[in-house]
């Protein structure tokens, strides 16, 4: 008998496993919407999300999908694993399915009366797991699938282990590596550590109030109490000298404390002293002691980087302002304290820095340069990049730079009591780590002492988190900002410092959050008994044998979205510090590994020339490294393995650039499912048209097609069908998605025919790249976008009005990113550049391209043609436009400084009654402008008013009606 090839063995093994869940129809609506649900409060989410800061981890629901749906076979039906993933609702009526059940409950939330957990019948996802009769049930469909074992579930790059907890607390046998050695800390308290026999909550508690006690009592001369107050927060300001005048110049955005409203609540009111160069800030009541017509606090001394000096009104240019900072000429001026009243009803109140609390701060100030030890003390580099370059460039050159001195003492005062109790719970030795009056500690293994130091040092990471010069203070709340509200070091012209040592805050808050996060991470691990690793490697040079996992679920680094070691560093100075005996092989180098990372990092390469950009460089690195990745996930991943990607990222570039790592790995992609997982609300989303979905994408091993290939041709037409059929798919789904989300979930389907087809190459043998049938993807649905919302006219106005309503049309906002700006210009056949400089469509903001009104394009017509602005290219005073859009432009500055009557008489003269590419531009405008975009509600009047007379456009009414009004039918007259 013959020997098999390889791939028929690998057929073979394939047959043998049953077909997956992910690879059919998955509940992605009803996870989408507990996704929703997880998020709606801040409060009340997984513990993991709370232990540490680590970016963009991804919620339960869409982990569980990826995990149970991975491991599953496709017969057991969407209710069975809705109700494993946590969703059982008790008040389920009879004849719905679970599904209809969450769709329902979330429409009719708003009408509730009671709990939302009663409304929905079960509590959060999170908080559920099958009882013990059910898991069996769950993990004796699991061991049919796969021959008779658990399989083992690797996550390769795990991060803050949202999805390595989840496959833990399904009992499946787990692995969880990381590069970094910050997440590999976090990795290690929330997978290993609460399966460590007792509870050790009382014991983190305990010795936490120790080193509590200790800082405390070494700190209290820094921070001083007026008499009948208690300070809770101080709010400082960066500034810098006027070189015009000399005077003061207090760095701030605006000059509010804490707003009640647009016109009232408390502030700082700059009041420079005639004769001298100080400017006093003392405490006022806006709409009390001052009007707001009086005084606005919302307008500080600083825009776009420059600053305004409150004395001589001078502006100060940005690279001074940086100069001064890096000649050591910024200073830093504790101006607010936030206290509370020891009066009863009083409550909390702000008082200007006094004379004592400057005393107290310079007392501090001196403690820092002339002890020896904190002289030298935080002295690592912040290394130049892409983000660490924000707080270089205003003098920031160390990590101990981030804090100011006060802040860097009283952080040390603590790291140096948790070094005095280390021996103690290490050893058991008390004498010489405890106070008067402690109790001796008692003998701890090694496992149970890792815990308690473990939590500890999270602890004063978190603390850390909310005590530098990176925190803001949020005005509309009164609280401090932790440091990552965005992934980035973007530097804060006003920051505030906690007081630390303060009973029942600071500290108390970090110590009692640790313990809470200590016993809900004990508890909803419940007694999960499958073996758990925790690997600090390198993803792409794993420690495990060839085939020795049977599922991968992975979410990978995200291009460039996020700089994990660069912001990473911030704690892992601290961390290595606490830990740095305790974790070892973790904390070997100085700073975290840079170079290793698989992240678009195009900061690594400004030293580098060459033909190649940066960005290039820097895709082509990802590309490699995700590469690497792959192949040693191919290598360790069994012949009839499952490998399942979560992937959030909008750039067609990101997708291409992964797409060629899986193929050059081996991978076919199998199916792909978009879920709703991301809060466009959050800081580093907001405002920037982020993808709100993340793709789940499934792929196996590729069967070896020799001397195959297929043409470009039969690929392309399939890539549109499916690409068209996946959005058409969605809008009959009422899946919530934005454009941006069903164009990205249109090249789910796109991959699984390119990699399918693999290799592809064109009529003349050129190889096709995916990036190639991911252009035709996105076109194929912009196609159906033009279709479903807006009249055939517009595929007949020119391309550069076309760009300039499909960019509405898709992104449904201003700003987006420049690439995918430059892809749909490409689409259209315009040059992006040309839109920008010639005619003036868009500007650049922040590398974003953000799109222009008709205020920034078109000059004034009241005023002479020598007086006009000659950077607008639109003249109103034209008989003639070079495009569509500059007419129509022009047709509002028109109507928005003159009027409805001479706005008629303009467009008579210019015939637009009867020009076809008019009235599709102002329909077109009409139907993807924001209602509340000033262009709309001018676009609108033009359409329904007078004028509109002259145009005679056939429009229903639900035009003008947002989705969440009711809408009513009618003709556009009726407006």
């Amino acid at each position: 008998m013959s020997e098999e090839s390889p791939t028929t063995e690998m057929d073979n093994k394939k047959s043998e496993r049953k077909p997956l869940k992910v690879h059919s129809n998955l509940p992605i609506r009803s996870v989408g919407l507990e996704t929703k649900r997880e998020q709606k409060n801040f409060s009340d989410k997984p513990p993991q999300n709370y232990i540490h800061v680590w970016f963009a981890r991804r919620p339960t629901p869409a982990t569980r999908l990826g995990v149970l749906s991975s491991v599953l076979p496709d017969t057991v039906d969407d209710d069975t694993l809705l109700r494993w993933m946590g969703m059982n609702p008790n008040n389920l009526e009879d004849g719905m399915s679970i599904a209809e059940h969450i769709r329902y409950k979330s429409d009719t939330l708003d009408q509730r009366s009671g709990r939302v957990y009663d409304h929905y019948g079960y509590r959060k996802s999170y908080k559920n797991l099958p009882d013990e009769e059910e898991m069996g049930n769950f993990h004796e469909q699991v061991r049919e699938t796969w021959g008779g074992d658990l399989p083992t579930v690797l996550d390769a790059t795990a991060g803050g282990g949202s999805i390595p907890f989840e496959s833990r607390r399904y009992q499946l046998p787990t692995i969880a590596n990381e590069l970094n050695p910050v997440p590999s800390v976090i990795l290690k308290a929330v997978l290993e550590q609460p399966q460590v026999d007792g509870d050790l909550s009382d014991d983190i508690q305990k010795w936490g109030d120790r080193i509590n006690k200790r800082a405390r009592e070494q700190l209290k001369e820094y921070y001083p109490d007026v008499e009948g107050q208690r300070d809770l927060e101080y709010v400082w300001m960066h500034q810098i000298t006027c070189p015009d005048c000399g005077s003061e110049i207090p760095l701030t955005l605006n000059w509010w404390l804490e707003r009640d409203s647009s016109t009232s609540g408390t502030a700082l009111q700059p009041q420079p002293v005639e004769g001298s160069a100080e400017v006093k800030l003392p405490v006022v009541e806006v709409g009390k002691d001052v009007k707001k017509s009086e005084f606005n606090p919302a307008s500080g001394t600083v825009t776009r980087g420059k600053a305004e000096c409150p004395t001589c009104n001078v502006t100060v240019d940005g690279d001074e302002v940086k100069e001064q900072a890096n000649n050591g000429d910024m200073e830093l001026r504790l101006t607010a304290v936030h206290y509370e009243s020891l009066h009863k009803g009083e409550g909390k109140r702000y008082r200007a820095a006094t004379e004592e609390d400057l005393k107290a701060v310079n007392r501090a100030n001196k403690k820092v340069n002339n002890d020896p030890d904190l002289a030298t003390f935080l002295t690592e580099k912040i290394e130049s990049g892409a983000k660490t370059s924000e707080p270089r460039r205003y003098g920031m050159e160390m990590w101990r730079d981030m804090f100011a001195p006060r802040q860097l003492l009283t952080h040390y005062t603590y790291w140096q009591a948790f070094e005095e109790v280390k021996k103690a719970i290490r050893d058991g030795d008390s004498s010489a780590s405890v106070l008067e009056n402690e109790e001796p500690a008692p003998d701890y293994g090694d496992k149970e002492a890792e815990v308690i130091l473990t939590f500890l040092a999270l602890g004063a990471d978190k603390a850390v988190d909310y005590n530098s010069r990176m925190c803001t203070w949020v005005h509309s709340e009164g609280k401090i900002g932790h440091a990552f509200g965005q992934h980035d070091f973007g530097f804060k012209w006003r920051f505030a410092e906690s007081r630390l040592p303060a009973e029942g805050l600071g500290y108390d808050w970090v110590l009692d959050s640790m313990v809470e996060v200590y016993e809900e991470l004990k508890e909803l691990a419940g007694h999960a008994s499958a073996p758990i690793e925790v690997f600090q490697e390198d993803a792409a040079d794993l420690p495990l044998d060839d085939g020795e996992v049977e599922v991968i679920v992975l979410d990978p680094p995200y291009y460039d979205n996020v700089m994990y070691a660069e912001l990473s560093d911030y704690f892992y100075v601290w961390l290595r510090r606490y830990l740095g005996d305790v974790y070892p092989d973790f904390f070997q180098q100085e700073l975290t590994e840079k170079n290793e990372e698989a992240v678009a990092n195009a900061s690594k390469f400004d030293d580098i020339a060459g033909d190649k950009s940066k960005s290039e460089l820097a895709k082509n690195d990802y590309e490699s490294k995700m590469s690497e990745i792959f192949g040693e996930l191919s290598r360790v991943l069994d012949d009839e393995g499952v490998f399942t990607l979560m992937f959030t990222h909008k750039k067609t570039e990101a997708w291409d650039t992964l797409t060629k790592a899986l193929i050059n790995s081996g991978f076919v992609v199998k199916s792909t499912h978009p879920i709703s997982t991301e809060r466009p609300e959050s800081l580093h989303q907001r405002g920037k048209n982020s993808a709100e979905s993340t793709i789940l994408l499934s792929a196996e091993k590729r069967d070896e097609r020799e001397d195959e290939f297929t043409l470009w041709g039969e690929v392309k037409n399939r890539t549109r069908e499916v690409a068209r059929s996946q959005a058409e798919e969605m809008y009959q789904d009422e899946v919530e998605f934005s454009k941006v989300d069903i164009m990205l979930a249109a090249f789910g389907p796109t991959l699984e025919v390119f990699t399918e087809n693999y290799p592809v190459v064109d009529d003349e043998g050129n190889e096709v790249h995916p990036q190639i049938a991911l252009d035709e993807a996105r076109g194929a649905v912009r196609d159906y976008f033009i279709d479903k919302h807006l009249n055939e006219g517009v595929r007949e106005i020119d391309p550069k009005s076309e760009w300039y309503i499909l960019s509405w049309l898709v992104f449904e906002a201003q700003r987006f990113p420049y690439d995918e700006a430059r892809r749909l210009a490409i689409g259209v056949g315009e040059d992006l550049d040309s839109l920008k400089k010639t005619h003036r469509m868009w500007r650049k903001k922040s590398g974003d391209v953000l799109l222009r009104p008709h205020g920034d394009r078109v000059q004034d017509v009241n005023k002479d043609r020598d007086n006009r602005s000659g950077r607008k290219p639109v003249d109103p005073d034209a008989l003639s436009f070079g495009t569509a859009l500059d007419k129509v432009h022009a047709a509002m500055h028109i109507y928005d400084v003159q009027g409805a009557t001479e706005t008629w008489n303009w467009m008579n003269e210019r015939n637009c009654g009867s020009d076809p590419a008019f009235k599709a531009t102002l329909e077109a405008l009409l139907r993807v402008l924001p209602h509340d975009h000033d262009d709309w509600e001018i676009a609108r009047d033009i359409a329904a008013g007078e004028t509109g007379e002259l145009l005679d456009l056939d429009l229903d009414a639900d035009i003008f009606i947002e989705e969440d009004e009711e809408k009513v039918q009618g003709s556009l007259k009726d407006f």
